[in-house]
């Protein structure tokens, strides 16, 4: 299957993850665009939670933004964006399932039953494991995920997208203004296909693509959207991390590999970044909320978390 620079950008983005709000922390949300100062910060810095799925005209919606991507002097992201062909070729290579471990070995018959006939539900029939078997879970699960959202959501056109992330990235760089990443693609591609074993992988997407739990799967996808859009931060955590409806909870190795490993490890990024030059730090807004996220872990090391509203 070809997939698309678009495509694999908005994959490597699309994280949607993990755990339970504290009291402490579940006052960070009502806003996607939050300001950063104090601590020693000559600047504020901002930091923007994005869902990489939501059209780019949704910017015109976040408060304060516009004048934010003018004021500040570069612009963070979870990864550049620029190199497009090198990340297309790199998640090409890794998401390829390994010869030794082909699906019918790790899953049951009636696992691989049930998965043939989620993939060929969803698209029409044109496409099961036959088409499929090549890819990791990860690759398939990510596929699966944009897939039902153009279902959900016909307008959604993933050829012609242009996540947020991407598009701050492009004005800023429009701008003669400094790009950063906060991770590599090779970081990305651990936390998406190899952080925990490839068996727990496959049985996970077993789940999320048997037909009995379409209705939630499609419900979810709708809820975060919306969520999303009335800029609650909680919920959409709550949704993804912490839902006891969830009938596929992700095992705690896979929450923590996409979401508070990530956050810790941009957390010793943040404060030398702030530091230097005022920036937008645009990343998926789950990283943002609970007590790993980044706005309570901020306010925690002395800085000032500030919603824009």
């Amino acid at each position: 299957m070809k997939l698309t620079k678009t495509l694999i950008i908005t994959f490597m983005l699309a994280s949607f993850s993990v755990l339970a709000i504290a009291q402490s922390s579940s006052k960070y949300t009502g806003a996607l665009l939050w300001k950063i100062s104090g601590n020693g910060l000559s600047k504020p810095s901002y930091i923007l939670g994005t869902h990489h799925l939501t059209h780019v005209s949704f910017v015109d919606s976040i408060p304060g933004l516009k004048k934010v991507i003018e004021d500040t002097e570069q612009t963070v992201g979870e990864l550049l964006m620029a190199d497009q062909m090198a990340m297309q070729a790199k998640l090409q290579q890794a998401s390829i399932m390994p010869a030794d471990k082909p699906y019918s070995s790790i899953l049951t018959t009636e696992e691989y039953r049930l998965l043939d006939e989620g993939l060929k539900d969803l698209y029409n029939g044109q496409a099961g494991m036959e088409q499929f078997q090549g890819f990791k879970p990860g690759m398939i699960s990510m596929l699966y995920s944009i897939t039902l959202y153009t279902k959900v959501f016909p307008t959604f056109n993933p050829m012609s997208h242009e996540a947020i992330d991407a598009y701050v990235q492009r004005i800023a760089s429009e701008k003669g203004k400094s790009l950063l990443g906060l991770e590599t693609v090779e970081d990305q591609i651990y936390a998406l296909f190899d952080a925990e074993p490839i068996e727990s992988q496959a049985k996970s997407l077993v789940c999320a693509t048997n037909l009995k739990n379409k209705d939630y799967m499609i419900k979810s996808v709708k809820q975060l959207d919306n969520y999303y859009r009335a800029k609650n931060l909680t919920e959409m955590y709550n949704l993804a991390f912490n839902n006891p409806d969830d009938p596929c909870k992700m095992s705690k190795t896979y929450e923590n590999a996409i979401n508070k490993d990530r956050n810790n490890k941009w957390l010793e990024k943040l404060p030398q970044i702030m530091k230097e030059k005022s920036s937008l730090i645009a990343v998926g807004a789950l990283h943002l909320a609970g007590e790993e996220g980044l706005l309570y872990q901020l306010a925690k090391k002395g800085y000032r978390v500030e919603a824009i509203k």
